[in-house]
């Protein structure tokens, strides 16, 4: 016995398929019966295309000066100096943040 959920969804999906195949057939019908053309003409212009002629140069051989400076020691000092400067002594993150906001 198949599951109700595959028979559900294969009816659905049959169902819903002709719906919009007669829907789809019954406008072309109303189309063609009842749809007038305007007369207007359509003439399509044929524009010519436009050719360049580019020059075929083979690019050279190009010298770029480039100046490294690697170090392969390791650095004497390993400081990091911040130029913001906080006065005052700060007992918790809530005060912290409040004198942050104060300026």
């Amino acid at each position: 016995m198949k599951d109700y959920s595959q028979t559900g969804i294969l009816f659905d999906f049959l169902f819903w398929s002709l719906l919009l195949w007669q829907i789809g057939f019954i406008v072309g019908i109303l189309l063609k019966l009842f749809y007038k053309p305007s007369g207007k003409k359509f003439v399509q212009t044929a524009i010519p295309a436009v050719e360049v002629v580019t020059p075929r140069v083979q690019p050279g051989h190009i010298d770029i000066e480039m100046n490294k400076k690697i170090a392969l020691q390791k650095p004497t000092s390993s400081t990091v100096k911040s130029d913001e400067v906080i006065k005052g002594k700060v007992s918790t993150q809530k005060d912290k943040l409040k004198q942050l906001r104060r300026g």
